[in-house]
């Protein structure tokens, strides 16, 4: 692949190849305008510079991380700046992070108990939050 400049446009392969989505993913963004093409060629496709292919790989980065589509949106749009979306980002996964180890701890007791009255005990155990408690329906 060539190096890149700031001069030159990128027809939507090229800049999906460049970014690491995939076409189909380029013009998803393009069409819900999450990050839109620099212009159209004289056929009317779609063409992206440098900057644009950057939000792409950002874009991918982020939902690789797995932030929504609204958040990245709001980044971009210049309602938020990468460390704070980063930071509240964070803070979710280690809360899910936490939730996890109680249910892992929860399984592994009720597995070490051989079943059902694990799960009977698991359930009535006051220690654990209702969020962290198994579920069956």
């Amino acid at each position: 692949m060539a190096p890149m400049n700031d001069h030159t446009l990128y027809p939507v392969g090229d800049a999906a190849r460049r970014s690491g989505l995939s076409v189909s993913a380029v013009r998803f963004y393009a069409d819900s305008r999450l990050i839109e093409p620099t212009g159209l060629n004289e056929a009317g496709h779609r063409m992206y510079d440098i900057h644009a292919i950057a939000r792409l790989e950002l874009g991918r980065t982020l939902r690789e991380l797995d932030t929504d589509l609204d958040e990245i949106r709001r980044l971009l749009e210049g309602g938020t700046t990468l460390h704070d979306l980063l930071a509240t980002h964070l803070e979710i996964v280690e809360r899910q992070e936490r939730t996890l180890r109680a249910r892992r701890a929860v399984l592994r007791a009720v597995a070490a108990d051989g079943g059902r009255d694990g799960l009977a005990r698991a359930r009535h155990d006051r220690r654990l939050r209702a969020d962290h408690r198994p579920r069956y329906w």
